[in-house]
């Protein structure tokens, strides 16, 4: 990555004060809640998820579902007999 910076040798840098740089925004200078700032529409939450449902709305399975879960899984995925 490279990185320039550009400074206008005529023109002095402001003296503003670390706490002044890192301060956040007046509040007057902040848009309004719910006022667009422009670019591109926002759409939801964003990132991965391809409109999956919600993780919450399955019943949550006891031990006893698990264990017979488990047992099917490993008689069917178990190796042949030597015989």
């Amino acid at each position: 990555m490279k990185i320039e910076i550009v400074v206008d040798p005529s023109r002095p840098a402001p003296a503003a004060s670390l706490a002044a740089r890192v301060a956040p925004a007046p509040a007057a200078a902040a848009p309004a809640e719910g006022a667009r700032t422009g670019g591109r529409p926002k759409r939801g939450r964003g990132g991965r998820g391809g409109g999956r449902g919600r993780r919450a709305d399955r019943p949550n399975k006891s031990a006893a579902d698990l264990d017979a879960e488990m047992e099917d899984y490993t008689a069917s995925n178990a190796p042949a007999a030597a015989a």
